[in-house]
C-alpha cells in the first residue's frame, strides 16, 4: 500500500508511536527546560578543502531518539560521525566549531579521544561483530578498559546481551561465534557490543537498512527501550522509520556550494506535519529527495 503523502494528504504518523499534536508539540519554554546532552554550535567538517556540513548548530535533548533525515550526499553520516570524532579518522579532515557533550566541547585540543569513543557508541549500517564468540564481543571494549575479573565480565555480558534484547537468544551458545547469528542478531550483539562500555550516548547510522522488516521492527522497538537510559542519535533515509522511531528530527539539505545545512529541526510530529520550511514539507511528502 503506497502511503507516501500528497498535497491533499497530510503524513499521518504511522503505527502506535503516532502522537496527537497537541500532546506532542512542545512550545518553546518547554524545550528550553528539556536537558541537553549534545549541544552542536557552528559545525563544519572539512576533507582536505572540501566543506562537508557547513554551520550546523542543534540541541539534542537527553533521553530522545534524534533522527538525522536528508536527500543523498548531504552530510548525515559526517555529521554523526564528527559526535564522536570517527571523521577525524580520514586524513586530511578537521572540525570547526563545538559539539558539546555535557557541557564539554569534545573538539577541544587535548581531548581524550579514546574516552569520547567510550561515551559516544557508534553503530553502523552493516552489522560488523568481530571474529570473535559471542561472549568475547561484547567483553571487547570492557577488556580495552581494564576490567578481566572472569565474575565482571559475565556480569557485563549478560546486562549488555539483556539490554540488546538478545541475551534470551544466544544465553546457551555464548562460545559460539558472533559471526553465525542472522543478520538481525548480528545488529543487536553489535548495540550490545557498544553498551558494554556504558556510553552516554548511542549513534547508529541507518542500523536496519540492511534487514528484513521483521529485525528492523525489533531494532525499532529496542531504541524506544534504550531511550530511557541512553540519547540516541540516528540517521535514516527512512522518513516511515523516522517517524515511527524518533521524538526530534534535523532535515539538511545540500547548499550551493555542496556543503549539508540544517534546514530545520523540531520535534518529529511538527517537522512531519507542521513543517516551517518549505524544503522540508517537500522532502517528507516525497516531492523530492
Amino acid at each position: 500500500m503506497n502511503i507516501t503523502p500528497t498535497l491533499s494528504q497530510p503524513f499521518v504518523l504511522p503505527r502506535a508511536s503516532a502522537r496527537s499534536i497537541e500532546d506532542a508539540v512542545e512550545t518553546e519554554a518547554e524545550r528550553a527546560i528539556r536537558p541537553v546532552k549534545l549541544d552542536i554550535r557552528n559545525l563544519s567538517v572539512f576533507y582536505g578543502k572540501f566543506r562537508a556540513i557547513a554551520d550546523i548548530n542543534i540541541s539534542i535533548p537527553a533521553h530522545q531518539v534524534t533522527a538525522i533525515i536528508g536527500p543523498s550526499g548531504c552530510g548525515k553520516s559526517t555529521l554523526l560521525r564528527a559526535i564522536n570524532r570517527m571523521t577525524d579518522l580520514t586524513p586530511g579532515s578537521h572540525a570547526e566549531g563545538e559539539i558539546l557533550l555535557d557541557g564539554e566541547n569534545i573538539l577541544a585540543s587535548g581531548i581524550d579521544v579514546v574516552q569520547i569513543r567510550q561515551r559516544v557508541g557508534m553503530v553502523f549500517q552493516r552489522p560488523n561483530p568481530f571474529p570473535k564468540s559471542i561472549y568475547d564481543n561484547v567483553a571487547y571494549g570492557p577488556r580495552l578498559y581494564g576490567i578481566h575479573r572472569r565474575t565482571e565480565l559475565d556480569e557485563i555480558v549478560e546486562h549488555s546481551l539483556q539490554r540488546s534484547a538478545l541475551w534470551d537468544e544466544v544465553k546457551e551458545k555464548l562460545n559460539q561465534s558472533g559471526m553465525a547469528l542472522s543478520g538481525g542478531q548480528q545488529q543487536r550483539l553489535c548495540i550490545a557490543r557498544a553498551l558494554a562500555v556504558e556510553p552516554a550516548v548511542i549513534l547508529m547510522d541507518e542500523p536496519a537498512s540492511a534487514l528484513d522488516p521483521i529485525a528492523t521492527l525489533k531494532i525499532e522497538d529496542l531504541m524506544q527501550h534504550l531511550k530511557e537510559e541512553y540519547t540516541i542519535v540516528i540517521v535514516t533515509h527512512n522518513m516511515q522509520q523516522a517517524a515511527r522511531v524518533s521524538d526530534y528530527t534535523a532535515f539538511l539539505m545540500i547548499d550551493d556550494e555542496r556543503a549539508g545545512r540544517l534546514v530545520e529541526f523540531g520535534t518529529t510530529n511538527r517537522i512531519f506535519t507542521r513543517p516551517e520550511k518549505k524544503q522540508t514539507e517537500d522532502y517528507v511528502t516525497g516531492r523530492f529527495g
